[in-house]
């Protein structure tokens, strides 16, 4: 019984047990899914589903020989492709369940980095261990790296960025500053949704921390230097000078179409194809509005016309600025998906409430011990800036830009992390109240 409390308060090689739990947990998760589970038709889950399908089809691409002039890599950076033709080379066979297995160890680094960044931020041994459990058990965490979508590469160095952000807050070394940059380009390469986050890591620092504007510098330098290449690469295949072309086609065909829809009462269909005549209007290349429907949109996702991201902003934001309420409104769909529930644990039926428990309980004491440090005297800034920040900005991106329509938990595993040394800490809080001794 010693043995169990002594593992369970992280006392008992925490490493060896986070890495044991995190890589069981997803390969149980591996066996149930690709082996066990079957749907109607008797076929068993995809690596592939939805939009994991166009990453492995970059990966193929590459794994081929083949440069970047693919169009589909004009909306989805090439980390992810990259990874899985490594695997698919490496291990001589190009079957997606080798390269999500290879995905596991990955998910489970995923655990071992948040007891690392707990560590960095001096928790208690037991909230340290506590907090890479949390994430080793999270059910968005491990499914999402049962396909081959690029949400866990990103992850990972998202954490990663953390580190160095915790060691240039205290240190103000400039080799911190540029491995938090290149981390953060590294996050991007695989997600594009990390493309401003050294802004608030920026700003933040800079108010935090006396004398910051040469590792500021340095950070931005080499974040730069690690994205620009992609850039160019869109201006020279495509003639736009963007990092990827699914932020803006996501804020007129899914925001401005969410907005409207709620405004007007037309249906997303509807007003997908009207969308895509008015937009082929200002472009001066329309054809009759009985020429459209809802599949019309997709001609914008890649296109070689400079004007066509700008004319999509455009036209989202007069939708936005004519229905402000229901812009509003609509937020609020988003933000309940990214916290609610994950769409892949449908194929669990009535076993799914255990996640929304889970998750409840963990935003409960998240909450909790956010408040308590935001409130604290003696405010923990570095504990704030590296749990309160990546939560904020990776909440507030798929809610302004109306992320697409298969939003779910997945958005929120770029914080969870975040969240869980939070929890973690509200344990330890709970666990000293209510036991005689403190633990440590």
């Amino acid at each position: 019984m010693s043995t169990i409390k002594a593992i369970l308060l992280g006392r008992h090689n925490p490493l060896l047990v986070l890495i044991i739990v995190s890589l069981l947990v997803r390969w149980a998760t591996y066996y149930y899914y690709y082996l066990v589970y079957k749907d109607i038709g008797g076929l068993h889950f995809s690596p592939t589903a939805d939009e994991a399908s166009t990453y492995e089809i970059l990966g193929r691409q590459l794994l081929s020989g083949n440069d970047l002039s693919h169009e589909l890599f004009a909306y989805r950076p090439p980390l992810q492709p990259m990874f899985i033709a490594l695997i698919y080379l490496v291990s001589g066979s190009t079957n997606p369940l080798i390269a999500v297995f290879a995905q596991s160890f990955v998910s489970a680094g995923i655990a071992i980095l948040t007891f690392i960044i707990a560590k960095q931020l001096r928790l208690p041994a037991p909230a340290q261990f506590w907090s890479g459990l949390i994430v080793a058990l999270d059910p968005a965490s491990v499914i999402i790296g049962m396909t081959l979508m690029a949400e866990t590469l990103s992850n990972i160095f998202l954490a990663i960025s953390i580190i160095f952000v915790i060691r240039l807050m205290r240190y103000q070394n400039m080799r911190d500053a540029a491995a938090a940059g290149a981390s953060i380009a590294l996050a991007t390469l695989a997600r594009p949704t990390a493309i401003y986050y050294w802004v608030p890591i920026v700003l933040a620092v800079t108010f935090l921390v006396p004398g910051f504007a040469r590792n500021a510098a340095t950070l931005v330098v080499v974040f730069s230097i690690g994205v620009l290449p992609w850039y160019l690469r869109n201006h020279i295949y495509h003639n736009i000078f963007t990092f990827s072309t699914v932020g803006n086609f996501d804020l007129l065909f899914y925001g401005a179409v969410s907005v409207k829809s709620k405004a007007t009462g037309q249906t997303p269909q509807e007003l997908e194809a009207q969308f895509a005549y008015e937009l082929d209007h200002r472009l001066n290349q329309g054809r009759n509005r009985d020429q459209y429907n809802y599949s019309s949109k997709w001609k914008f996702l890649v296109s070689d016309n400079p004007q066509v991201n700008s004319e999509i902003s455009q036209m989202a934001l007069e939708v936005f600025l004519k229905y402000p309420l229901e812009y509003v409104i609509t937020a609020f769909r988003p933000l309940i998906k990214i916290y609610a529930t994950t769409s892949y644990l449908n194929v669990l039926g009535p076993l799914r409430g255990l996640e929304i428990l889970f998750n409840l309980t963990l935003y409960i004491l998240g909450l909790f011990a956010a408040i308590k440090a935001w409130t604290n005297r003696n405010r923990n800034h570095i504990l704030l800036v590296t749990t309160l920040l990546p939560i904020i900005y990776f909440t507030a991106i798929p809610v302004l830009s109306r992320a697409g329509s298969g939003m779910d938990t997945r958005a929120r595993t770029p914080f969870t992390f975040a969240i869980a040394i939070l929890a973690a800490q509200s344990i330890y809080w709970i666990w000293n109240k209510y036991n005689d001794t403190e633990i440590s």
